[in-house]
């Protein structure tokens, strides 16, 4: 991701209306600042170097807060624990069913456009693909094509 600094964080968070507080600042640059998909927990083990005091229930509520204003994504819903995602712009990703990482995937075609006739009177807010399957390392051996 490029490279941002303390100003553009900040202004990230008063963007999407949110209070600036340090521990704010530091989970969101945990996540911006990570090609994985981390759990709530690992971001607390990361932040938690930095503020001892931070609780795990601080930073769930965090993450909550970041997601209910769109700031952040919650990915694989397939997994136990949600996983988080700063990255915003439109990709898709790729979910291993064995070892549960997940890999951003551009998006070539655009944004997916999945319509939902008025009949059914759902508003849809948020959409994303998921595609799952198995890594290169987790791929079960007589799965290769030949």
């Amino acid at each position: 991701m490029e490279g941002k600094n303390d100003k553009d964080f900040i202004a990230t968070l008063r963007d999407h209306g949110l209070q600036v507080t340090y521990q704010r600042l530091a989970i969101y640059q945990a996540l911006y600042y990570t090609k994985d998909h981390p759990s709530a927990e690992v971001i607390y083990q990361q932040v938690k170097k930095r503020f001892p005091m931070i609780s795990l229930g601080t930073v769930y509520k965090t993450l909550e807060k970041f997601y209910e204003v769109g700031l952040i994504q919650k990915v694989s819903p397939i997994t136990e624990v949600a996983r988080y995602d700063a990255k915003m712009g439109t990709h898709h990703h790729l979910v291993c069913l064995a070892c549960q990482s997940i890999q951003d995937v551009e998006c070539v075609i655009g944004e997916p456009q999945i319509t939902v006739p008025d009949k059914h009177g759902f508003q849809v807010v948020r959409q994303q693909v998921v595609l799952q399957g198995y890594c290169p390392a987790c791929k079960p051996p007589d799965s290769d094509p030949t």
